[in-house]
């Protein structure tokens, strides 16, 4: 019994460090059709065999569990003795039948009366999710995350304006494309140093020239293919 307490205290200090508890709760709405409300008893007469099913297995279990615990105890006794020694344990040290929980059972069945209650009989299931425990240490809803800063410019450079997209901001290089920047650009998924030739052209491509390239491999690049170096 002692070993048993302190496993619940145990369970219960670790649901507190994890945060509130919720559980899903039910509300049954029944049919408004006599066929629909005769289905409904017929689902609560399948629940309730379901029930009983799941409370003779448990007593199955519980009544198996106890006459091995006796089996061990007797084993343990003879043992003991056989050695001389002093028996400390009760058949209830090795009793296990606490193990013989039938709620999984009977929310099988619960589960299969609103299967049937919502599926065959046209009544309505409306789940809701509830807090049941350490609901205090329910966290408040994320602020929105802060825009990025964009990278700043260098001393004297100044920034032209830059083609809106389809949706009406700019491209994210956009405040990069200027004369004289140091920039990354990216082809083929590999990053390489370059350098801004000039403003974003009219059709919104930024002229580059990689700095380890010759002029032959200078282009105009979208703006989303350059970031900070």
């Amino acid at each position: 019994m002692l070993r048993l307490l302190t496993l619940c205290l145990a369970v219960m200090a670790l649901l507190s460090a994890c945060g509130p508890v919720y559980e899903t709760q039910y509300s049954l709405v029944p049919p408004t059709s006599a066929e629909g409300r005769l289905c409904v008893n017929q689902c609560q007469q399948n629940r309730n065999y379901c029930r009983q099913n799941c409370g003779m297995s448990q007593q199955a279990c519980v009544n198996e569990a106890r006459s091995r615990a006796l089996y061990e105890y007797q084993a343990y006794v003879n043992r003991q003795q056989a050695e001389k020694k002093p028996i400390k344990k009760s058949v209830g040290d090795f009793d296990r039948s606490y193990s013989c929980g039938n709620s999984s059972c009977e929310a099988r069945c619960e589960s299969d009366y609103r299967d049937c209650f919502g599926g065959s009989c046209g009544g309505q299931v409306i789940a809701k999710r509830v807090c049941t425990a350490f609901c205090d240490q329910e966290k408040p809803a994320a602020a929105p995350a802060a825009a990025p800063m964009l990278s700043p410019l260098p001393p004297g450079a100044a920034m032209a304006p830059a083609p809106a997209n389809a949706t009406g901001g700019y491209p994210a290089g956009a405040s990069l494309c200027q004369p004289g920047m140091r920039v990354s650009v990216e082809w083929k998924g590999e990053w390489y140093p370059a350098t801004v030739k000039d403003r974003p052209r009219k059709d919104g491509r930024c002229p580059v020239h990689y700095d380890d390239f010759g002029s032959e491999d200078d282009e105009s690049v979208s703006l989303r293919r350059i970031r900070p170096r």
